[in-house]
Parts: C-alpha cells; structure tokens; sequence
C-alpha cells in the first residue's frame, strides 16, 4: 500500500497563485483482534504494521516477548491475533518491571546528538509535514526510526521492532516528536524504558506520573537547550 498519495493543488505564496503537485500521507485503518475479540482500533500510517501491533501489545503489558504471539494474520484493515494459551488479554501482567528501572546515565552532550541526528531522519515529515517520528536509541549505538500519523503510533512501532529484534529495552531511551501525556510514560514503565525526551512538551499527568515513578522526562530538547521534568540525575554536564 502507498504511504502518500500526490495530488494538484493551488498554493498561494509571496502573494503569487500557481498550480504545484502536493503529497499527502495515506491515512490507514486497522482493528485488531484479539483471540478472536476486538482490542484496539488504529488510524495509522500504513506501514510496519507488524511493528504496530507487536508495540501495542508490547505497551499495553500483554506480552513480553515475540513468542508470546502464537499467530498474527493482517489483511487489509483487520490483524488477528492469536496469543499462547498461558496468557489473559484481560488480566496483564502490566508494569512487572516498574520497580526494577536500570541506572541508566546518559550525557547532555549525547542526548544533544541523538536529538541533532533525529531532527533530520525523517524523510517522510520532509515530504508530507503530516507524521509524528520516534527512535528508539540503545546504549550499544543501534537505533529504531518509525514514523507514524500518530505519535502513540510511531511509539508502538518502535517498541514492536525491538520486540522484534530482541532488544534489551532498559538499555534504550526513547526520542520523540509529539506531545508528552500521561500514556506516554505509561508505555515507559510497562516496557522497562527509563528515559524519554521530546522535541515537544509533557503534559502535568506525565510529569506527575513520571516524578512518581522514577522516570527521566526531557522535554522543548531542541539544539542545545532542553528542560528535565523529573529524575535529572540520569543526564549529566
């Protein structure tokens, strides 16, 4: 399926009127199903949607692993999963790794990088303007990228690759383009992930929740500058 679709469009600038081709990202509806009932639905880019509904099983503290998905069939606009029988979709074992957060330290002058090489990795925003992007940065120097119309979307993607890819998620920290709310962290504590930083700002529920729960909240990381919501021990100058 394409991800954009061009079309002609009148643009007026610099008070001249002409006639351009335009591309628009494609908006994409999925409903998943899970053993056989619905659980989410997602209005979505559509691409790596695999990624997309490992990740939100993933943060919603479903699964912990890829093996715990026993069949996953996407077709058109419904993905159907099948989970191993041990688990209950209705009762998840949510934050089991909320109180084992790793003492992860990063560097400002790391974070700056990450951020710098960030702002220009999406050639999709370059080209649409209509995306939310995310990375997914381990501590060994690999990175996920995902790209999404939403911006819990790209999150989800991001964490379904690793998931994936068998990632050591504590060992990451996550980069994204949107707004911080309250779910944002809540993925942050049910994967294991101990910092977050957005080009964007938090809202007060994910300072709160963040401050609560020992997770590094960054925010407006921009160029040189950034503000550190809660636990600014992990970023060192």
């Amino acid at each position: 399926m394409d991800l954009v679709k061009e079309y002609e469009i009148t643009r007026i600038e610099k008070g001249t009127i002409q006639m351009v081709n335009d591309k628009v990202i494609v908006e994409h509806n999925l409903a998943l199903y899970l053993n056989n009932r619905l659980f989410s639905k997602f209005l979505c880019a559509p691409n790596n949607l695999e990624a997309l509904i490992y990740g939100h099983l993933f943060t919603q503290g479903i699964i912990r692993d890829k093996s715990h998905v026993k069949s996953l069939v996407i077709h058109d606009t419904q993905a159907d999963v099948v989970l191993q029988s041990k688990l209950d979709p209705d009762n998840p074992a949510r934050v089991d790794l909320v109180h084992s957060l790793p003492v992860q330290i990063l560097q400002a002058d790391q974070v700056f990088a990450a951020v710098e090489t960030f702002d220009h990795e999406s050639p999709l925003f370059a080209s649409t303007g209509g995306v939310h992007s995310c990375a997914l940065c381990h501590n060994d120097g690999r990175r996920i990228f995902m790209e999404d119309i939403g911006r819990h979307n790209a999150i989800d993607k991001a964490f379904g690759r690793a998931l994936l890819e068998a990632w050591d998620v504590p060992q990451t920290f996550l980069i994204t383009s949107g707004r911080v709310p309250e779910d944002a962290i809540m993925k942050a504590l049910t994967t294991g992930l101990s910092i977050v930083i957005s080009r964007s700002a938090p809202t007060h529920a994910a300072v709160d929740l963040a401050r609560r729960n020992n997770i590094t909240l960054c925010g407006f990381a921009r160029g040189r500058r950034m503000n550190i919501y809660s636990a600014p021990e992990r970023i060192l100058f």
